[in-house]
């Protein structure tokens, strides 16, 4: 993303979080498939399941929150008269 308010890391700030979605779609996945396939298996495995599915969740939900931090610079970083409108290539490199 590369825009006039931008400082250099919240653009790595935004690389960082489009390439960790990605890992986190094949371990979410993964982690679903092994349920699948083990769930009949004993507590100790269940617990180890559940366990990485938390962890997911909670990597899933911190870049969510950056990827909210990042997508609206604040105001005050914008000079007079500068637009806050974002190409659909800036917007698409947040998602």
């Amino acid at each position: 993303m590369n825009c006039a308010v931008c400082t250099e890391s919240e653009e790595a700030m935004v690389a960082l979080v489009h390439d960790l979605r990605q890992p986190l779609g094949t371990l979410e996945y993964s982690a679903l498939y092994l349920q699948i396939l083990l769930g009949e298996a004993k507590e100790p495995v269940q617990q180890q399941l559940r366990l990485i599915q938390q962890q997911i969740e909670l990597a899933e939900q911190l870049v969510k929150h950056a990827a909210k931090r990042v997508a609206r610079p604040p105001i005050q970083r914008v000079a007079a008269g500068e637009s806050l409108d974002f190409t659909k290539s800036e917007t698409a490199a947040v998602t």
